[in-house]
């Protein structure tokens, strides 16, 4: 039986605080479900020390807590477990390490998983979180990189029990430590309850980070690069977080274009078949007032990915900055022993390759379809157009025609029955003479024929 000596988990999550266009009802919500992570008389001594209160000026690092540190349980000293709270941006950021420091087995990490799981409870992680296990050999000098490895695979089966076979992708060593990451980049989504509404976080699926240190004296140089690692899986978890926006904006706005291309086809097939009765011509008209608010969402999801595009890039780099910085500071406090952590950098890759080639992607085909539906629905805007103008002018015709007639009756005047009475078509003492009313309209009738009649054929043949 393998024996490790002080397994210990350091759990990085990261929530949001605020995304753009939240008010401040918004971030007292992000912020209470943030504070629900932790126990609560450290939420009292949260709200107490009050880091967090300035809202209005953007801080790349503030530790949340003017402690920096405080026990994972009431009255203890720490040393079974803490938690460290910070504010990352637009971000919140939690390492909540839990620890046994006797020698133990590696399936003792199952047992500090459901110490975790309990301090947590339901309340997860909206950008996304990344496990890291650490211990320490008794007997390292003896031990074969070969089962080092195998012991990391022991490590993260006590964690993940049900889980699948694992290869370790990157591997390399970190201040003396034989370090394994395994990242499951699948996407999932989850739903965190606020406390008046819903929200849909789209995380990775998996990220684990374990290091098998020689030594004790090794070991404990850890903690003086934690605030690097927070950083640097903060940096990896945002682009995801973004990226997985990308894709449910991708979405919308497929659907989107699907919707209005369905409709345009249908008023085309109307138009094309002569149907531009009134009815039509109103049902039409109505699409298009429609068309103009969903050009709009459409438009408005392009310019979110865009944003987010934005988001992924500039995080990139300070990943990039961040994993330089590490390596760096890794050199130089601890000259004896080697660091290889340029693994971390095929993180990189994989978001150069194929997160933002497939926005670039996504983005020019979205801006041709947007070319695409103006250019379809211009040519029925233009024959609606057409269509109004000819009902305008065929109104204003029978307006003219219309108005010719009553001019043509005021000439009547108050003799109206006797010249209704001297027509010869109509018998003497006809009720249509002896209603002068009736016989108006006739008249307005008639002449209204006529000049339609005259106006319609004989001034166009002219």
């Amino acid at each position: 039986m393998t024996d490790i000596i002080n397994p210990t988990i350091d759990l990085f999550l990261y929530d949001l605080r605020n995304s753009l266009g939240d008010n401040e009802k918004d971030i007292e919500e992000k912020r209470q479900y943030f504070y629900q992570k932790f126990h609560p008389t450290v939420q009292e001594k949260l709200k107490q020390d009050g880091q967090d209160n300035n809202q209005d000026i953007e801080v790349e690092y503030v530790p949340l807590l003017k402690s920096i540190y405080t026990p994972l349980y009431p009255n203890s000293s720490g040393e079974d477990g803490y938690y460290y709270p910070v504010r990352l941006g637009d971000s919140y950021g939690l390492l909540l390490e839990v620890a046994a420091p006797e020698k133990k087995t590696p399936e003792h990490f199952g047992e500090l998983r459901t110490k975790v799981e309990q301090k947590l409870g339901e309340n997860t992680a909206t950008l996304g979180q990344t496990w890291m296990l650490s211990t320490y050999l008794p007997n390292s000098s003896e031990t074969t990189p070969e089962e080092i490895e195998e012991i990391a695979k022991k490590c993260y089966k006590a964690i993940f029990p049900n889980g699948q076979e694992i290869e370790f992708k990157g591997k390399g060593e970190f201040i003396g430590a034989k370090i394994f990451e395994y990242s499951d980049n699948r996407l999932k989504q989850q739903t965190v309850k606020l406390t008046d509404k819903e929200i849909t976080a789209i995380v990775q699926n998996q990220h684990i980070i374990i290091a098998i240190y020689p030594d004790q004296e090794t070991f404990y140089k850890l903690s003086k690069f934690y605030r690097d690692w927070i950083g640097l899986f903060y940096y990896h978890h945002k682009i995801i977080w973004a990226y997985g926006q990308t894709r449910t904006l991708s979405n919308q706005i497929k659907n989107t274009f699907s919707q209005i291309q369905t409709k345009i086809e249908s008023i085309e097939a109307n138009i094309t078949a002569g149907k531009k009765q009134v009815n039509k011509l109103e049902e039409i008209s109505d699409f298009l007032n429609q068309f103009q608010v969903i050009i709009y969402k459409y438009t408005q999801n392009l310019n979110n990915l865009k944003f987010q595009q934005g988001t992924i890039e500039i995080n990139l780099s300070n990943y990039d900055k961040r994993l330089q910085t590490l390596h760096k500071r890794a050199r130089e406090k601890v000259t004896i022993n080697k660091t290889t952590i340029e693994f971390f950098e095929e993180f990189s890759q994989l978001v150069n390759e194929k997160y933002l080639l497939q926005i670039t992607r996504d983005l020019q085909n979205f801006d041709q379809g947007l070319k695409l539906l103006e250019g379809n629905i211009n040519p029925i805007r233009s024959q609606v157009e057409i269509e109004k103008a000819k009902n305008d002018r065929t109104f204003q015709e029978l307006i003219s025609v219309v108005g010719t007639a009553v001019a043509v009756v005021s000439f009547i005047g108050d003799d109206a029955q006797k010249q209704c009475e001297s027509l010869p078509l109509l018998p003497k003492n006809s009720q249509v003479c002896e209603n002068t009313l009736i016989f108006k309209l006739i008249i307005i009738v008639a002449a209204s024929i006529f000049v339609w009649f005259f106006r319609r054929y004989i001034l166009k043949r002219s």
